[in-house]
This record gives structure tokens, C-alpha cells and sequence, in this order.
């Protein structure tokens, strides 16, 4: 199955300790036997309204091919780390060739 997953880490962490974690789900996706098709780093944004007391965060979005339950452990450490805001997952249909509108260009 298809999913797209965004990630949005607290804005207080550094980029790197924002990235480190980003690519710990990546590994946990290959580890788990999914692929990886696409990823993103959209870089630090502001947040709509505050969420555990951050107004900025570092969003991600993944694009992968894998089984459901390797979110099941996803959804664990979510609740468990308190630089985790957001976590979304989304079955899709196919994932788009593109770069996304929101990738963040200025790290390129």
C-alpha cells in the first residue's frame, strides 16, 4: 500500500537533531521491508496556532510502499516524544514525480 506521512518536529530542536530523527522513521520504514519513494524536508515553518507551546516546527513528508502496522510503532514513539507536534499518515493512490510545492529550496 501507498501512504504519504508528514511529520512536523518541535521548532525548538536544532535542524540536525530534527533531521536525525526524520531519518530514524526512514530506517524503521526499510527495516520493516517498505520503500521509500520519495522524501521531503519543507524546513522550519510557522505554525497556524501553537501546539505544546511552539509557534514553529520542522515539517518532513514521507512517501512510501509498506504494510500498515509498521505505523503501529510510529504512533508509540508520537506519544512517547514530546518534539513530536504532528503526525499524519495518509493512504494514497499513487505519489506525485514532483518535488512538492512546499519543499523548502533554500537547503538545496
Amino acid at each position: 500500500m501507498l501512504y504519504e506521512n508528514v511529520f512536523i518536529f518541535s521548532g525548538q530542536l536544532s535542524q540536525n537533531s530534527a533531521q536525525d530523527k526524520f531519518q530514524e522513521f526512514l530506517d524503521e520504514i526499510k527495516k520493516e521491508g517498505g520503500k521509500i519513494l520519495k522524501n521531503e524536508s519543507w524546513g522550519l515553518r510557522d505554525l497556524a496556532y501553537k501546539i505544546k507551546k511552539n509557534s514553529k516546527g520542522y515539517y518532513f513528508m514521507i512517501n512510501c510502499e509498506c504494510n500498515p502496522k509498521v505505523f503501529d510503532s510510529f504512533y508509540v514513539k508520537v506519544k512517547q516524544d514530546l518534539s513530536f507536534l504532528r503526525f499524519m499518515t495518509l493512504k494514497v493512490k499513487e505519489v506525485e514525480k514532483e518535488p512538492s510545492l512546499l519543499i523548502d529550496n533554500k537547503e538545496s
